[in-house]
């Protein structure tokens, strides 16, 4: 028998006698059964699986605020667009009508180019909003995973005997 087996299952306390009295870690009087220790190793498994969903769910939280951002940067951009035709449309009209772009259709103009501002900015702070809360459901999914893993570890140990 090798060291190990020894330590794990015992070694013969008198192989002449023929009597085989346990002293390892396993084995019917050693100090853990296999029974303990497979269920040892299950609340290992157990543990180490409740970590990897904690990750995957964090990484998926992670992925889905870059798009979330991703997204309202594009959306950002195509309200600019718009907010440029329109303006456009309205320095058209103004020039059509033959007004002056002073006084009233100049305060017209540079409120319209104000709100599109305000309009685009609202859109880049909602994308930026929601990328948070992925985020946070990421930190929380991971945090979650770590405290399942502790308790699938605390409830198998707690089982030995």
């Amino acid at each position: 028998m090798s060291g190990f087996e020894a330590l794990l299952f015992g070694a013969a306390a008198n192989a002449a006698a023929g009597t085989a009295a346990t002293t390892g870690l396993l084995g019917s009087a050693g100090a853990f059964s296999a029974g303990t220790a497979l269920a040892s190793a299950g609340s290992v498994i157990g543990a180490l699986g409740a970590i990897g969903q904690g990750r995957a769910a964090s990484d998926a939280a992670n992925y889905n605020a870059r798009l979330a951002e991703m997204e309202a940067a594009s959306k950002e951009r195509a309200q600019r667009d718009a907010s440029q035709r329109q303006l456009s449309g309205i320095r058209a009209s103004l020039g059509k009508s033959g007004a002056t772009s002073a006084g009233t259709p100049l305060l017209v103009l540079a409120d319209s180019a104000a709100n599109a501002e305000i309009d685009a900015l609202n859109t880049r702070y909602g994308g930026a909003l929601q990328s948070s809360i992925y985020r946070a459901g990421g930190a929380d999914a991971r945090r979650a995973g770590t405290i399942r893993a502790g308790a699938s570890l605390l409830t198998g140990f707690g089982q030995i005997r």
